[in-house]
């Protein structure tokens, strides 16, 4: 039996995917490659003490292997919805995190919103692409 061709919504699927791991692996790269530039780049992130290199690089590689698996899960169809798993599973830790920072008053509303767009932002690309594929019972399933 061979696959269906791709329609929209798997298109879609692909496309949230993709976003959200360039963005990943660009984000991991920058950290790894320049991570005093990256540390005022980001302007929350001088709030938070000073810059740790090595923590910054350690951080990179997280996002570099998050983007990786993420492009992995856009271009196996058969492996998707697992390795979309996978793949967010760092980036949605993160997430909770920064969200968890804002509830217990470590850090205020304003730090939080800031950062949303990339720290949640990833994450609920990889989470609504997830939705679309449980949505179409490909979740679970072989070969979907």
């Amino acid at each position: 039996m061979t696959a269906a061709k791709p329609d929209a919504l798997d298109r879609l699927v692909q496309l949230l995917l993709l976003i959200a791991a360039v963005t990943t692996v660009a984000n991991g790269a920058f950290m790894l490659a320049k991570p005093l530039d990256w540390y005022v780049f980001v302007p929350t992130v001088v709030t938070t003490g000073p810059p740790n290199q090595h923590f910054i690089r350690d951080i990179g590689l997280a996002y570099i292997g998050s983007g990786l698996i993420l492009f992995y899960a856009m271009l196996a169809p058969a492996r998707r919805w697992r390795a979309a798993c996978v793949g967010g599973l760092w980036l949605a830790l993160h997430g909770a995190l920064h969200v968890y920072e804002v509830m217990a008053g470590i850090c205020g509303p304003a730090t939080f919103w800031a950062d949303a767009p990339a720290v949640i932002g990833q994450p609920a690309l990889v989470g609504i692409a997830l939705a679309i594929l449980a949505g179409r019972g490909r979740i679970g399933r072989s070969g979907a």
